[in-house]
């Protein structure tokens, strides 16, 4: 997939007034929206709802247009793409959490691949962060509790410490009967992906395969799965959490509207590389055969 270069300028006003005229009358034009939408980014999009209210004889906002005159998996996306990252991501785990079960899935993407800034965030929703930590439990929630204190560092550490931190997660795990759970959220969780590197690469030097390995036959559930996705950048994990959704009978279109409303095209570009390289097909080829109308139309524009 070519490297997306950047958004082209673009008319919020007159972006605004094309989207007013495609709400007219009988029937809306799916194609303006997706002109308009699959190709400005989060702030141009939020310069033209800005516009849309002013153009709107009672200040309706864009998001509330594109509820009352689009449906199904389509409106979904085109408001997520007109809704800022932090309020769709509280919107992801609020629904994640509300009701009967928990998807914990979507509790993972959220708190796993949020930044330290975002977490810290999402969590002064008291409402919200009360409701996630009800609904997770065990070492699950101790990772949960971790990651949204926002504490997370950043950049590489020394060798010296790389090469301990890497004995004591073997001596936690496959270097022992049974597993101490705590000693692999602490390493995974309170180190840096590029720290997490390079322990992976003594690791693998020292026993013959890397940390994830290690993480898959000592753990399980959705500890297993949250510890795993750290330890993968975020291009990885939504390359491999797409995949998921789209292989096999049916397809789990939340996924999709989570992954493609979050990002921006060069993300979703670079998404697209990883998941070429790792599953042998094109995001877009395997986007169009399990996604279909306006849907599927304004997925394929996203990764133009």
């Amino acid at each position: 997939m070519a490297e997306y270069t950047g958004y082209a300028h673009s008319d919020p006003k007159a972006d605004a007034a094309a989207l007013h005229k495609a709400f007219k009358g009988a029937g809306t034009d799916e194609d303006v929206v997706i002109a308009i939408l699959a190709h400005r980014s989060k702030q141009q999009i939020e310069q033209i709802d800005h516009e849309y209210r002013i153009q709107s004889s009672n200040g309706t906002s864009l998001q509330h247009a594109l509820e009352k005159e689009l449906s199904g998996s389509f409106r979904e996306l085109a408001v997520g793409l007109a809704t800022p990252v932090i309020e769709f991501k509280k919107r992801a785990l609020k629904d994640a959490v509300e009701g009967l079960g928990t998807r914990e899935s979507t509790v993972i993407d959220v708190v796993t691949q949020s930044s330290n800034d975002e977490l810290r965030e999402i969590s002064k929703d008291a409402d919200l962060y009360k409701k996630v930590l009800s609904d997770v439990s065990g070492d699950f929630k101790t990772v949960v509790v971790t990651l949204f204190r926002g504490e997370r560092p950043h950049g590489p550490t020394s060798q010296a410490q790389a090469e301990e931190l890497a004995q004591a997660f073997y001596k936690a795990g496959e270097g022992k009967i049974g597993t101490d759970e705590k000693k692999y959220i602490d390493i995974i969780t309170k180190h840096s992906y590029e720290a997490l590197q390079q322990i992976n690469e003594i690791y693998k030097k020292n026993h013959k395969h890397g940390l994830i390995p290690a993480v898959e036959s000592e753990t399980s559930g959705d500890l297993k799965r949250s510890l795993i996705s750290l330890l993968k950048t975020k291009e990885e994990h939504f390359a491999d959490r797409l995949h998921d959704a789209i292989a096999g009978l049916g397809t789990d279109e939340r996924v999709l509207i989570y992954v493609f409303s979050i990002f921006d095209k060069a993300t979703l570009h670079k998404i697209g590389d990883i998941y070429k390289a790792k599953y042998k097909e094109s995001l877009k080829d395997a986007i169009k055969g399990d996604t279909s109308y306006n849907f599927g139309k304004m997925l394929l524009a996203l990764l133009e």
